[in-house]
């Protein structure tokens, strides 16, 4: 007994305790995911420079978390969104297309490519159950980073086989520069009236405000005014951050938001609603900073991992709430085939939990850990192979063969951000005390790494996670180790 209850946190599968059964109980669902937006910046989130009145009164009207995570960058975050499953079970750890360094220490195992439909199998778990199914915007969890693309492959039939019965038509560019966020957010009202009488999942997966940034000039205008500088570059430059061209995607981002939720309101769809907001990973360094926390997309640390989530649930979930729960992104599968009264596809194992019970004051979760796999190379974001594990407020960080001092460094565009130090290395952080994780206490506390360290060791055995191997190739000394054989179809 006592080993089972050791094992819930790994073994969890396809629990979906308070999942909703009679139908006039099922809402839709309108999930909103942000591209590299980091955990503080909205305004209800401690953003005081940047306008967003739309998230905020989401915010104000349902639950907001203060430490709700995603994986470190995009795919990873997406796939464990369609398939319920850690990046290190599904192999999907890394962006698609991303290439690795060719002379680094340690040779990266191979990464998922494309995530196929059993495996990504949300959307075609609530169409099952009577739901449509739409989307817009960024897939990036197969052969392209927007969906527009794809809609015509396979005949036309791409996006069926994954469960979705309508796809947007907004690329990623505007005549107006503005990230798409105008023809996504018009793609999500269309499909929300068309489906208005019956139950239904939106996915707005917008761009912004990942870079290159993109504004309408009234907004960056308006910020100019307010004294932010524009940015010298739309890939953006540490110094400069915020820009006002940041902060006006930001803005229309919001903004974005708002229309969304007018048109719930005019259709009288409000109450029947879930409105989930939230980003795929933390905030680009160069844009943003993410002070307290440490670090930013990319990284093993709490700003590269840590993102805004609100929910809004009217009825349901107490306005003006707050948790403090620990989330994560594989989290939603079962949160959302719960909202709609689903049963997983047999054989389908879900890592994640459901939140119901957590968002209506009902309940809690049974897990009390949380893993991150991220076996591959990103130097331009300062990260090694590692992997992560928190349990309660310990978080333990594993480095397999080498580790990028970040120091007195700031954030560049494209190049290598770190010195390198050779050899294994763990840290280990008791985050509410030290939410900077500023002082690693590893070597202060051994039976709590030999106990995090045992769990990881169980969890990446238990997912057959594919581990780096020494690389033969590599010269220390080499100053250009870091560089890709060519550049990789991954994120900038």
């Amino acid at each position: 007994m006592k080993l089972a209850l050791l094992l819930l946190p790994i073994l969890g599968g396809a629990f979906l305790g308070g999942a909703l059964s009679a139908a006039e109980d099922r809402p839709n669902i309108v999930f909103i995911l942000a591209d590299d937006l980091g955990w503080n910046g909205l305004g209800v989130t401690g953003n005081r420079g940047v306008d967003t009145p739309h998230l905020d009164r989401l915010a104000a009207q349902g639950m907001r978390f203060t430490q709700a995570y995603a994986e470190a960058q995009c795919s990873p975050t997406r796939g464990a969104l369609f398939s319920g499953q850690w990046p290190a079970r599904t192999h999907m750890f890394a962006v698609t297309h991303e290439a690795d360094p060719l002379h680094a220490p340690l040779l990266p195992p191979e990464h998922l490519m494309v995530m196929p439909p059993e495996t990504a199998s949300l959307f075609r778990t609530l169409r099952g159950v009577g739901y449509a199914t739409g989307m817009s915007g960024k897939w990036h969890i197969a052969h392209n980073h927007n969906s527009v693309p794809l809609k015509k492959r396979d005949n036309g039939n791409y996006f069926d086989a994954y469960g979705i019965d309508f796809v947007g038509d907004a690329s990623n560019g505007h005549a107006e520069k503005d990230k798409s966020i105008d023809a996504i957010t018009a793609d999500g009202i269309a499909f929300i009236e068309r489906n208005r009488d019956r139950p239904f999942m939106a996915y707005l997966a917008h761009h912004a405000p990942h870079a290159p940034m993109e504004a309408p000039k009234a907004l960056v205008e308006k910020y100019v005014a307010r004294g932010f500088k524009r940015s010298s570059s739309p890939l953006s430059v540490t110094a400069e951050r915020p820009s006002a061209d940041y902060a006006a995607m930001l803005d229309h981002l919001d903004a974005g938001v708002g229309r969304v939720l007018a048109k719930l309101d005019e259709l009288g769809l409000t109450k029947k609603t879930v409105v989930i907001f939230a980003s795929d990973n933390g905030g680009l360094g160069r844009m943003a900073d993410l002070a307290p926390l440490r670090e930013s997309k990319g990284a093993p640390y709490e700003g590269g991992l840590r993102v805004p989530f609100l929910v809004r649930w009217p009825g349901r979930i107490a306005p003006g709430s707050v948790s403090a729960v620990p989330i994560h992104a594989v989290d939603y599968y079962p949160t959302f085939a719960a909202l709609a009264g689903a049963t997983v596809p047999a054989g389908h194992r879900l890592d994640g939990e459901n939140l119901v019970p957590l968002l209506t004051g009902t309940g809690g979760l049974r897990r009390d850990t949380l893993y991150w796999h991220m076996p591959t190379y990103t130097a331009m974001y300062g990260r090694t192979p590692c992997a992560v594990v928190r349990r309660g407020e310990w978080k333990l960080i594993r480095y397999f063969g080498d580790f990028l001092d970040t120091t007195g460094q700031l954030p560049v565009h494209g190049g290598l951000y770190g010195r390198l130090v050779l050899g294994a290395r763990t840290e280990l952080y008791h985050i509410s005390r030290d939410v900077s994780e500023a002082r690693d206490v590893a070597a202060l506390e051994p039976a709590r790494v030999k106990e995090l360290s045992g769990a990881l060791d169980t969890f990446l055995a238990e997912t057959n996670a594919r581990l780096p191997q020494p690389n033969p190739a590599f010269r220390a000394g080499n100053p250009d180790w870091w560089r890709l054989p060519k550049r990789g179809a991954g994120e900038p």
